[in-house]
């Protein structure tokens, strides 16, 4: 087949959980034989077409700042999907698969798969709702509206959990027209890289408010109380620079280091060293950070927020715990202050993640894709 991705954010310039599942998917596809092309923003240099890995990148406009004032830019969303009509348009594809966000790029996908033929396929990694309202103010109403219309123009919608597709149902698409195939991780390639500096206490993740990375520091610090604590925050976003400015206001004597982005194997290096895996996010339309902790046999802690899909991945107190906000010092300390329990834990943690490897997953795509 010829498949185009679609997508404004590209691995490994921009990290993140959409932008590694279309990388690992795009190379599995392309060593199968498959023509894969990914359609995106140029963060590279150099030419705007870029051959690697077996798969053709199409850098269809110049790079543009993602985030305005802690939200994604609005501005960003348009370009990309006006520049990306053309190029698009070029080519004939059997399959186009767009990655939900930033939605304005949905509709030339539709356009594409109207006028050249193909089938049309979204991946949609959470349901916003009535969330645009307070992601936006009241101006949310059209973000919400948008998502709407956006759900209804893919011929299938291919939902990362089933939280995301029980929650598309909610904005009126029909069961038969939603799968599921969630993210992933390479279990064997994770198992192969070595622990790296040992903390007792791992997030990874985009710096964003929806992590809740500031209660985690006050939460650590409430926790430190009590026993000693070493903090690692992995990973880069608009919330950086007020996280470090809370980090050092806080009395740890300096045991929280921000490692901002690193390469893969940094980042699983150092989750396999910690002792406990937090991710205090409350939005998740998955995390393939949870399925990396789990990997590497260390629990994780996460919360039970509505739109956290995170928690389907745990099972409270079998590889790690589910908790409200307000109850990640208590989780922390109780992890931490038991070893037996927390190295019990570790021994379950691997077992629960067999199913998610990248190469079963690509197997279900590809039937996803040929209609099976």
């Amino acid at each position: 087949m010829k498949i185009a991705f679609v997508t404004d954010v590209i691995y490994p310039y921009i990290k993140g959980g959409a932008e590694k599942r279309i990388y690992e998917f795009s190379r599995r596809l392309g060593d199968s034989g498959h023509e894969v092309h990914v359609y995106g923003i140029r963060w590279w240099d150099g030419p705007s077409t870029l051959k690697k890995d077996g798969v053709t990148y199409h850098g269809v406009c110049r790079p543009r700042k993602l985030y305005r004032g802690g939200r994604r830019s609005v501005t960003e969303a348009v370009a990309f999907g006006l520049a990306l009509t053309l190029p698009l348009l070029r080519g004939r594809f059997d399959v186009i698969d767009c990655n939900q966000h930033p939605y304005f790029s949905i509709f030339p996908c539709k356009l594409a798969s109207l006028l050249k033929g193909g089938r049309f396929y979204v991946t949609w990694h959470e349901v916003w709702g009535d969330y645009w309202y307070e992601y936006m103010g009241f101006t949310g109403f059209f973000g919400k509206l948008i998502e709407r219309i956006a759900a209804r123009l893919p011929d299938r919608i291919i939902a990362v959990s089933g939280r995301t597709a029980s929650d598309l149902e909610g904005l009126g698409v029909k069961k038969d027209r939603i799968m599921v195939v969630p993210n992933g991780i390479s279990v064997g390639a994770i198992g192969g890289v070595p622990s790296g500096e040992r903390h007792d206490v791992v997030f990874a993740g985009r710096l964003i408010k929806d992590k809740h990375v500031d209660l985690l520091l006050k939460a650590c610090e409430a926790a430190s109380r009590s026993m000693p604590l070493d903090v690692l925050i992995i990973g880069d976003g608009p919330e950086r620079a007020p996280l470090e400015a809370l980090a050092a206001s806080l009395k740890m004597k300096g045991r929280i280091t921000f490692a901002g982005a690193v390469d893969e194997d940094v980042l699983v290096s150092s989750v396999k060293a910690a002792r406990v895996f937090v991710l205090p996010s409350t939005r998740e339309g998955f995390s393939i950070t949870t399925l990396e902790a789990l990997a590497c046999g260390v629990p994780v802690i996460t919360v039970n927020g509505e739109k956290n899909s995170a928690q389907e991945l745990i099972e409270d107190g079998v590889n790690g715990m589910v908790v409200g906000l307000e109850g990640l010092s208590g989780a922390i300390q109780k992890i931490l202050c038991d070893e037996g329990e927390r190295e019990r834990m570790a021994v379950r943690c691997a077992s629960s993640v067999g199913r998610y490897d990248w190469d079963a997953l690509n197997k279900e795509l590809l039937e996803c894709y040929v209609g099976r």
